[in-house]
C-alpha cells in the first residue's frame, strides 16, 4: 500500500518538474505592447490614465502639463528602441531554452536581458527624475501624501489577505 502511494506520488512530482521548464520556456513568447495596452496602459512604466489620475489630483498647471507631453514625446523612440532590444532578447532566451542551449549559453543571453532591463529601470528612473523636477514644493507634498495612502491600501489588502488564507 504504502508502495504504490510512494509511486503515485513520484509520477504526480515527475510529470510537474516535466512541465515546469516547458511553461517557464514560453513565458515572454506571446507578450507584446498590444497585449498591454488595455489593462496597464503600456510599457511607458506609468500608463495614461495613472497619468490622468496624478494630473487631476496635483492640479497641474497647463505648462507643466505641457513640459510633461514634451518629455514624454522626446523619450518615445528611445523608449521604443529598449522595448524591441528587450523583446529580441526574450526571444533569444526562449528560443535557446527551447532549443536546448547549454548553460554558458544560456549564462550569457540572461546577462544580456539583465542588463537591458537595468536599462530600463533606469530610463523609467531617470524618466520619474523629470516628472519630479517640474512639481511645485506643494505638488510634491501632495505626491508622498497620494504615496502614503496606497501603502496603507496595501497593508491592509495584504492583511486581508492573510486572514482570508488563515482561515
Amino acid at each position: 500500500m504504502k508502495s504504490i502511494t510512494l509511486l503515485s506520488v513520484g509520477v504526480v512530482l515527475l510529470s510537474a518538474a516535466s512541465v515546469m521548464p516547458a511553461m517557464a520556456g514560453s513565458s515572454g513568447k506571446h507578450c507584446d505592447v498590444k497585449h498591454h495596452i488595455g489593462q496597464w496602459g503600456g510599457h511607458d512604466g506609468m500608463g495614461e490614465r495613472e497619468l490622468r489620475h496624478l494630473r487631476h489630483a496635483l492640479d497641474l498647471t497647463d505648462e507643466q502639463k505641457a513640459t510633461l507631453a514634451s518629455q514624454r514625446d522626446t523619450n518615445k523612440a528611445e523608449r521604443e528602441a529598449l522595448h524591441a532590444k528587450l523583446s529580441g532578447a526574450r526571444a533569444a532566451l526562449t528560443t535557446a531554452v527551447e532549443s536546448g542551449a547549454n548553460d554558458a549559453e544560456l549564462a550569457v543571453l540572461a546577462d544580456t536581458l539583465g542588463k537591458l532591463q537595468a536599462e530600463q529601470v533606469l530610463a523609467g528612473l531617470k524618466a520619474r527624475q523629470a516628472f519630479f523636477a517640474i512639481l511645485t514644493d506643494e505638488q510634491k507634498a501632495k505626491m508622498a501624501e497620494l504615496k502614503t495612502k496606497r501603502m496603507e491600501r496595501k497593508k491592509e489588502l495584504k492583511s486581508e489577505r492573510k486572514e482570508t488564507q488563515s482561515s
